[in-house]
């Protein structure tokens, strides 16, 4: 008997069956609260992972405490609709209101589905078809919520400055997935930079003459930038005496073509300048270094030429930057490759970014791929041995961002030489991207020779 009375006490009394919802409804409302419970849980843990990241950036952690509250949110609205099904009283089996919560998840929702499907459709991943289609049924179960539950609301005050907010909020994620895109995606990426360079004869040092050459560079344009690639060279060249009139044969030829370097391949009246030799090459800033905007830095060499061997001498600077927000590896540096039959050198540099938004988003694995343009892929040089090849008196640095992956591999070879089979080569040295400044100083040595 008190076992009978405990029973009894506990359980929940029935309602009458004209009280209770129809199957109908209760699946369709049990459907909505699946959708919302699923993706509040997956929001709830993107956000967690992405808030706890040891050196997230101020967008990740914004971004992974948006997707905190949308997920508890969802999470609730779910729990919301298990009640209206379950406990509340549907009077002649006519639906109660819903709670206010509801149908701000599924505006939020339509707020999140529409910036995952722009993003998706701004990316080149290889999952953007799959982002677009989840994008797509995420807007589409939150409309049908809205078509479902929107008779329910009322328009006070109140309701009005929480759908605002709504948007505001929704626009600020909508902003920074936008430059999220901009920063990461596209297949040409750049930071401006400032570059200029200057080449002195310091004096003798017995057989030798002493050169010194200076590079200026800084980054300009009021954001930071990270140098990925540089390069600089010095060529001398014999001047021997060659008078000539200015025809128009004559002077044509330099205007023809894409010329390889337009410094070298000139008209000159008098004189002829004999194909240069490189004395000197290397880089001149340390990959990774950052350059904040109108701090200048140098760098100085010292160079010691043949007396009486080159009448003229040439010295030039390339530079590379992308923009200082790009999370280049610290834990795995660059490594470099070659590939036979390509006598050009590539470097791989991976992009640390932890953040599993943006992995769902265009993919886990994202690199830096430059390349390092030791001769002209137009002469017979590019097809020689590396071992006898001669570089070319124009070098070149150049990076590209290639399609992110699922894979933990880097580029392929046949991937990464398409990346640079299109836009600026080794023939466009004066360039028009800030991104890529060009700067070279000449010095005369002594007179022509006969």
């Amino acid at each position: 008997m008190p076992a009978a009375r405990w029973r009894g006490k506990s359980a929940r009394p029935r309602r009458p069956a004209t009280d209770r919802p129809t199957a109908a409804a209760s699946a369709s409302i049990y459907a909505l609260a699946a959708f919302f419970l699923i993706l509040g849980a997956a929001s709830l843990i993107v956000g967690a992972h992405d808030a706890a990241l040891a050196q997230p950036t101020l967008g990740v952690t914004a971004a992974g405490a948006l997707l905190l509250v949308g997920g508890i949110l969802l999470v609730g609205a779910a729990v919301s609709l298990d009640h209206l099904v379950r406990r509340a009283a549907w009077k002649n089996r006519t639906r109660p209101p819903c709670h206010p919560t509801v149908l701000v998840a599924c505006l939020v929702t339509i707020v999140f589905g529409a910036y995952v499907l722009f993003s998706g459709l701004g990316t080149p991943a290889r999952q953007r078809w799959v982002v677009v289609a989840v994008a797509l049924v995420i807007i589409g179960a939150a409309a049908l919520g809205l078509v479902l539950f929107g008779r329910d609301v009322e328009l006070t005050l109140p309701r009005v400055g929480t759908a605002v907010v709504l948007t505001l909020l929704g626009t600020a994620i909508g902003t920074w997935e936008f430059w999220y895109q901009n920063q990461y995606v596209p297949a040409h990426a750049g930071g401006a930079v400032s570059l200029k360079v200057n080449l002195t004869r310091a004096g003798e040092q017995g057989p030798f003459d002493v050169v010194r050459a200076t590079v200026d560079y800084q980054a300009i344009g009021g954001k930071s930038v990270s140098a990925v690639g540089s390069v600089y060279s010095l060529t001398g060249s014999r001047i021997v005496r060659c008078p000539r009139s200015a025809t128009v044969t004559q002077v044509q030829g330099a205007f023809k073509g894409a010329l390889l370097d337009p410094q070298r391949i000139r008209f000159m009246a008098d004189v002829l300048e004999q194909p240069p030799s490189v004395l000197a090459a290397g880089k001149f800033v340390a990959d990774g270094k950052r350059l904040d905007p109108n701090v200048p830095a140098d760098r100085e060499f010292v160079f010691l030429v043949p007396k009486h061997r080159y009448q003229l001498l040439r010295f030039r600077a390339q530079l590379f930057a992308v923009p200082a927000s790009v999370p280049l590896s610290d834990r795995m540096r660059p490594n470099y490759v070659t590939f036979p039959g390509d006598n050009e050198l590539y470097g791989y540099w991976r992009i640390d970014d932890d953040s599993w938004l943006h992995d769902l988003l265009t993919g886990r694995e994202r690199w830096l791929v430059m390349r390092y343009e030791l001769v002209d892929p137009n002469s017979r040089a590019s097809r020689q041995p590396a071992q006898v090849a001669l570089v070319s008196q124009a070098l070149h640095v150049i990076a590209r961002f290639p399609n992110p992956t699922w894979s933990e591999s880097p580029p392929s070879r046949t991937e990464t030489q398409r990346m640079f089979s299109k836009g600026r080569t080794i023939n466009s040295l004066e360039l028009g991207s800030a991104s890529e400044p060009f700067a070279d100083s000449e010095l005369p040595l002594e007179s022509p020779v006969e």
